[in-house]
């Protein structure tokens, strides 16, 4: 079995990771990954289960919410991706592209996560679900991707999201659970990571720059 991993990456009680594999002409959220607490499934606590679960298992291609590549000259922490993403966006929409500097702990993480997890995967990419999540709703729905982290999701805008990913990206939901932000984000980064062995055309490639050093590439659905 081949496995694509998502990863939204923030504090203790706020990261979380999903896997998806290929099962005929649909993807499939399994149960492989850090279900083993009701309380909160598919949070991580210790970011030593995603390197686990990738030493263990066939994981093509993995995407993290968070900064990845980095340069000694950029003094702003601002890369051409981000200001090409910044210009994708609404005007309502730029704040949610934040400078690594001011990301302090996270990019750190992320970037010490794909250095652990490099040997065992194949492609380690970045994105940004917030922007994924905006650019592939429907213009009647876009609203969601300004209010979701900021409240709970109704019961109905929940079982419109389910039925959304299941006909944009024929993703199945073979398990229940509480689908909150965090699950969402790292499902848009497994998805982004799925796509690029499968669908790399549907990506968005954003610019990069000469001398950066880690991972990427930085890739949207859109």
């Amino acid at each position: 079995m081949f496995y694509f991993l998502g990863i939204d990456l923030a504090g203790t009680k706020n990261t979380w990771a999903v896997s998806l594999e290929k099962k005929g002409n649909y993807l499939s959220l399994t149960e492989t990954l850090s279900l083993k607490k009701p309380e909160q499934p598919l949070a991580i606590k210790d970011l030593f289960e995603v390197v686990s679960f990738c030493t263990k298992n066939r994981v093509l291609s993995v995407a993290i919410d968070a900064p990845l590549s980095f340069s000694l000259s950029n003094l702003t922490g601002f890369r051409l991706s981000d200001i090409k993403l910044k210009e994708m966006l609404p005007k309502n929409a730029k704040k949610w592209v934040v400078s690594y500097h001011a990301l302090m702990g996270v990019p750190i993480r992320a970037f010490l996560l794909a250095q652990e997890i490099s040997t065992y995967c194949g492609t380690i990419l970045e994105t940004h679900p917030r922007a994924c999540f905006y650019f592939t709703l429907p213009e009647d729905k876009k609203y969601l991707a300004f209010e979701y982290k900021k409240r709970k999701l109704t019961e109905e805008e929940k079982s419109f999201l389910l039925q959304f990913l299941f006909k944009k990206f024929h993703l199945k939901f073979l398990f229940s659970f509480s689908l909150n932000e965090g699950i969402l984000d790292a499902i848009f980064c497994a998805l982004v990571a799925s796509f690029y062995i499968f669908f790399p055309e549907k990506l968005y490639f954003l610019p990069s720059e000469s001398g950066l050093k880690g991972f990427g590439p930085f890739v949207l659905l859109f």
